[in-house]
């Protein structure tokens, strides 16, 4: 039993590892878009500033 327990750990934190990875590229693409967005505003203020 006790080492179905410790297979079973080790899938777990497998798992729980995964996630935390796809939460960080999760975190990185809103990011990356935050700053896409950032930009955009930026050369928006700029053509309205032109115009």
């Amino acid at each position: 039993m006790s080492r179905f327990v410790g297979v079973a750990d080790c899938k777990l934190s497998a798992i729980s590892y995964q996630l935390s990875a796809i939460s960080y590229q999760l975190s990185a693409i809103s990011y990356q878009l935050s700053a896409i967005s950032y930009q955009l505003s930026a050369i928006s203020y700029q053509l309205s500033a032109i115009s």
